[in-house]
């Protein structure tokens, strides 16, 4: 599912979300998790967001490659596993078969981790796995517990969107000076006022 988070055109750029989640109860997280980047980029930004059940990339080989590209080409990446009781080496498989991120791009994976029962017995498995996820797609890596009281503030993405954004900046051409306005044919300037 592809939802904008804002709808106003943006003029700092676009940035892309792509959520992974396993358990059905995960929807609430990402969607908290995905307003709250779209509130720390700011009203500037374009953000859109898609979210799907680790079922749905593992359908068919068609599905898997395709949500795989747009995975790959996501500033963000949000991983979310509920429980932590088994080990899922299916999402991380799957994760294996994104492109990293092109050498100048800066990206973000984040994982949710966790629940309310607070069973973490593959904690440690679930986050190297992530964190080698994230170094072999070019991406930062920042987890959050989502235990009680997980959605009460937002410090701990603070930092890492204020990177994301910078980073992702567009480049704007700069105006031109009197001087190389002047030193154009006559031709060129009035083609580019009439554009």
């Amino acid at each position: 599912m592809r939802t904008n988070l804002f709808s106003e055109p943006g003029t700092g750029g676009k940035l892309h979300l792509f959520s992974i989640y396993t358990d059905l109860g995960d929807y609430k997280r990402i969607k908290w998790t995905t307003n709250a980047i779209a509130r720390l980029a700011g009203h500037r930004w374009l953000c859109s967001s898609e979210m799907w059940k680790l079922d749905s990339l593992m359908a068919n080989k068609p599905m898997r490659e395709m949500l795989a590209g747009d995975g790959g080409k996501a500033n963000v990446l949000i991983v979310v596993v509920g429980s932590l009781e088994q080990r899922r080496p299916d999402l991380i498989e799957w994760l294996d078969t994104l492109m990293p991120l092109d050498p100048g791009r800066f990206g973000l994976l984040i994982g949710l981790l966790g629940d309310e029962d607070n069973q973490a017995r593959e904690l440690d498995w679930t986050a190297k796995q992530l964190i080698r996820c994230a170094h072999q797609t070019n991406r930062k890596f920042i987890w959050h517990w989502m235990g009680h009281h997980d959605m009460d503030d937002t410090d701990w993405l603070t930092e890492s969107v204020e990177m994301l954004v910078t980073s992702n900046q567009p480049v704007l051409e700069p105006p031109m000076l009197p001087e190389a306005v002047d030193a154009l044919p006559v031709s060129s300037v009035i083609r580019a006022n009439a554009a």
